[in-house]
């Protein structure tokens, strides 16, 4: 039986009381710094990769002017507002590696902070601690884009200011006009953020609806911030539909399958937490539920209503999106929904609150024990440091363990077999190796990438080469001083070279499958989403052009391809 409470237990009462020591920002403040320092780390063994340029060249552009220019072209189907912010941070904090991922390593301590300090006024100290900490310092999602410059750290940012807003929302009956335009401007920053905004925010949207209906409310001015903040996009929407264009015919993500959604709820991957302390965690509760099994009902306070449905709606939009991507569009990728974590968090924490506010299973053991009291009390307090302790490190071990890669181009062609080739041009048949050495390698001016349509039209060409296709021409056209000289149409190329190398991939004359699904492949851009055709399009079977493979991949990534225009016979001549 489920039963509604309108006052607070004691237990409750009592973690909340002491909310306000000056040491109860401790924990998450050196949840902070292990983060911060998770990022320095993980920066240090790391080059700016495909993705990361995307975010360097736009914010680090001297005149804003041509910030919104290239951001109206078709290199990132993303909004504004991290682009701006990150542009600003770039100005005054400079745009090296480190600069631009603790821009977003301090998005995600924020959100820390304020989803700690949310639940905190609900649970007390000790169950937020642990469910932000568990997630936050676990979830390979968060550890992973903690330390790359992208977005995400803005966009769980965006959610978890909103998702306070949302609380705040429940210790009042009547919305002013302040609190009105904060939800707009809340919902305005998510839905300019990310495009998955708008799932979170419209499943905000339904948990207001849904709460105010079991408590008796009708707020429309609280639902209304929420369609006015989503309403702003309308601004985008022609941008949008420019960016949009580049994933036309077909676009790069293939469509999941059933262990794809597995791995976002954790069956598989520690996506979002880690499995081994969930598992302690669900133990604990378990024998605290036993332990007071007697009682007539599970007291669920008329109060955590509204988080519980939030925790619900939000761990429910992978689902959604998945279902979404089988009957409509494969949009489903991981890292898209990243605030799915405040969901875990808010359950967590729920989960964790009356075992761990006041330790009742050990007042209980303490009354039965008596001359144990200190000995039980001490156990308590080692168990629980022992447990902040160990996952406060999981961030540091996750830096520690992260392997980098050289310096991209330092070894494209360090084999003594290829020393003859190296004043050679090389083309690069992926997008993202040649921005790389474009950026890093001082033999940039060698690099060439070539654009040709046909080629990124095959079928065998895989879901990504036509959108990188449209990515790359936008790169040419809005950074002409960096890359007028590198990104070459197929035409262009071959009447300045008759003689260069091409950096192709292993097997370079694998067939992607056309239609593929599933996320999970160790090989997927490898083998099914990324196989450029160039090179056999335009040159295989070209009788003028003879291709000798100087050096299979073994050591190297690469398999390097020499090609030579033969030269025109009489006969042809003649022709």
């Amino acid at each position: 039986m489920l039963r509604y409470f309108n006052h607070t237990p004691p237990d409750i009462q009592l973690a909340n009381k002491k909310r306000f020591s000056k040491w109860s920002y401790l924990v998450p403040m050196l949840a902070a710094i292990a983060l911060l320092a998770s990022c320095m780390i993980v920066s240090a063994k790391k080059y700016y990769w495909n993705d990361e340029l995307f975010s360097y060249y736009m914010t680090s552009e001297p005149s804003f002017g041509k910030l919104l220019t290239a951001f109206q072209d078709k290199l990132n189907n993303t909004p504004i507002l991290y682009f701006l912010l990150g542009w600003v941070w770039d100005k005054l904090f400079g745009s090296a590696e480190l600069s631009l991922r603790i821009f977003t390593s301090i998005s995600f301590c924020a959100a820390l902070l304020i989803s700690w300090a949310t639940l905190r006024r609900s649970y007390g100290q000790w169950p937020a601690s642990i469910g932000v900490l568990l997630v936050f310092c676990t979830s390979t999602i968060i550890l992973t884009q903690n330390g790359e410059a992208r977005m995400y750290g803005l966009f769980i940012l965006t959610l978890a200011l909103a998702f306070q807003l949302y609380d705040q929302a429940y210790q009042k009956t009547r919305i002013s006009t302040g609190d009105f335009w904060l939800n707009v401007c809340a919902h305005a920053a998510i839905a300019h953020t990310h495009l998955y905004g708008f799932f979170y925010s419209g499943a905000m949207l339904c948990c207001f609806i849904l709460a105010d209906r079991l408590r008796h409310l009708y707020r429309p001015k609280l639902y209304l911030s929420v369609i006015g903040g989503l309403a702003t996009i309308i601004f985008y929407i022609p941008t949008f539909l420019i960016q949009a264009d580049a994933g036309k015919p077909r676009t790069w993500i293939p469509a999941p399958d059933f262990r794809d959604l597995l791995d976002i709820y954790n069956v598989t991957a520690p996506s979002f937490f880690s499995r081994f302390l969930v598992l302690g965690l669900t133990v604990v509760v378990a024998a605290y539920i036993i332990w007071n099994r007697r009682k007539e009902s599970i007291k669920l306070l008329a109060g955590e209503i509204h988080l519980l449905l939030f925790a619900l709606a939000f761990i429910a939009v992978p689902t959604a999106v998945w279902i979404i991507s089988l009957t409509i569009k494969p949009i489903f990728y991981p890292r898209y929904m990243i605030p799915t974590a405040l969901g875990w968090i808010v359950l967590i924490t729920m989960g964790v609150a009356r075992p761990i506010s006041g330790l009742p299973i050990v007042a209980t053991v303490v009354g039965r024990l008596g001359e144990r009291k200190v000995l039980v009390s001490l156990t308590s307090m080692l168990a629980i440091v022992a447990f902040f302790g160990f996952v406060l490190y999981q961030p540091i071990i996750w830096g520690i363990h992260y392997r980098g890669g050289g310096s991209p181009g330092f070894y494209d062609l360090k084999a003594v077999e290829m020393q003859p080739y190296r004043d050679l041009p090389r083309v690069m048949p992926l997008s993202g190796q040649l921005l790389e050495r474009n950026f890093y390698s001082p033999e940039r001016n060698k690099y060439f990438y070539i654009l040709d349509w046909e080629s990124a039209l095959n079928k065998y060409s895989g879901t990504f080469p036509p959108q990188e296709f449209k990515h790359m021409q936008a790169w040419r056209r809005n950074f002409p001083e960096r890359f007028g000289n590198n990104i070459l149409t197929n035409d262009e190329f071959l009447a300045c070279y008759d003689r260069f190398l091409v950096l192709d991939r292993p097997n370079y004359l694998h067939k992607c499958q056309p239609l593929y699904s599933g996320l999970q492949t160790f090989d997927l851009w490898d083998t099914y989403l990324d196989c450029p055709q160039w090179v056999e399009t335009r040159l295989l079977n070209n009788k003028k052009y003879k291709i000798t493979v100087i050096r299979a991949a073994k050591q190297e990534w690469f398999t390097y391809l020499l090609v030579e225009r033969q030269p025109k016979t009489p006969a042809t001549v003649m022709q």
